[in-house]
């Protein structure tokens, strides 16, 4: 799909491959999903080469930050999906040129959706490619801080439960939300990872384009990108705190269920102690010795059974005054 914008910020949608010429009043070019027909006309109106999506993979920051023919390349990680249940990030490339803005990218990310709803809602996009690509930077930056927020809520959510958890109560459901609580902060600590990988990505990508866009930039713009690079460090800075307070809740999670695992291993040896005189008891007079005068008296039986309940109520006393049970 090809989305256009042009100076006047009317929004232009192709969803096939039969392409109209490019308007001459472009400031954003958008494809999604390029067929290769998409991309040959792109390059034909941009007069310079866009990046194929396994360049586009690439993890060297000199194949993620370049320029060429006036043209600033950059590519980002950009969240994605946050809104399910398996967040992931995709690589989205930047061409930014005095004249026009073109992203290349195979995933639609939120902040996408919401810039193309709000000039078809308001129609009121900057006119000029640099104030595009401040547009569009500031809504992604507004979704990480969205999903960090998200985050924080759980984790408090999950402090609380954690710590109202009752440690020396060995509860098989207990347990087993303890457990859910563990999975939950491994998916969050993931989440947080991979939010933090695209502001690491974006602070790079502004200082590249602050280093190399000086001189045809508009001057007004400036302090408001170092405004939202020193968003993104904040931010980054908010993960750090939020990974710190998300391994303190593992360790204590796991703390708590080492103790109840503890405390059912204790009920268990408790039991084995209780069960254990009488068991000697049976134990000695199930063994097939011939004499044992004892036997043969008729009060030896109902005298066995009063010395095995004797044996198992004294350990059980014992152990109730010393507070064991």
């Amino acid at each position: 799909m090809v989305r256009l914008i042009t100076q006047h910020g009317t929004l232009i949608d192709w969803k096939d491959d039969k392409l109209l010429p490019f308007p001459d009043n472009l400031v954003y070019l958008d494809l999604l999903n390029p067929s290769r027909p998409e991309e040959l006309e792109a390059e034909k109106w941009l007069e310079y080469q866009l990046p194929t999506r396994e360049e586009m993979q690439e993890i060297e920051e000199s194949s993620r930050l370049y320029s060429e023919k006036d043209a600033l390349y950059m590519t980002a990680w950009i969240p994605v999906g946050l809104e399910t249940s398996d967040p992931d990030t995709t690589a989205i490339t930047f061409v930014l040129a005095p004249d026009c803005l073109t992203t290349v990218r195979y995933a639609d990310p939120h902040a996408f959706r919401v810039f193309a709803d709000q000039v078809k809602r308001q129609c009121s996009t900057p006119i000029t490619s640099d104030a595009v690509f401040l547009l569009m930077v500031e809504l992604i930056v507004a979704r990480i801080a969205d999903a960090l927020q998200t985050v924080e809520a759980d984790l408090k959510k999950i402090g609380r439960e954690v710590f109202a958890a009752d440690a020396g109560r060995a509860d098989a459901a207990r347990e087993k939300d303890l457990g859910q609580v563990v999975k939950l902060l491994g998916r969050r600590s993931a989440l947080v990872a991979n939010l933090r990988e695209s502001l690491v990505s974006v602070n790079r990508m502004l200082q590249f384009f602050l280093n190399n866009a000086a001189t045809w930039m508009m001057g007004n713009l400036a302090g408001q990108f170092r405004s939202v690079m020193r968003d993104v460090k904040s931010l980054d800075d908010y993960t750090n705190q939020q990974q710190q307070e998300m391994t303190f809740l593992l360790e204590s999670t796991l703390g708590l269920i080492n103790i109840q695992q503890n405390q059912i291993i204790k009920i268990f040896t408790i039991a084995s102690v209780l069960f254990l005189p009488p068991t000697l008891i049976a134990s000695i007079y199930g063994m097939n010795f011939e004499h044992m005068p004892e036997l043969k008296q008729p009060w030896a039986y109902p005298a066995v059974l009063v010395l095995l309940v004797l044996s198992a109520v004294a350990p059980i006393i014992y152990f109730k005054r010393k507070k064991l049970l």
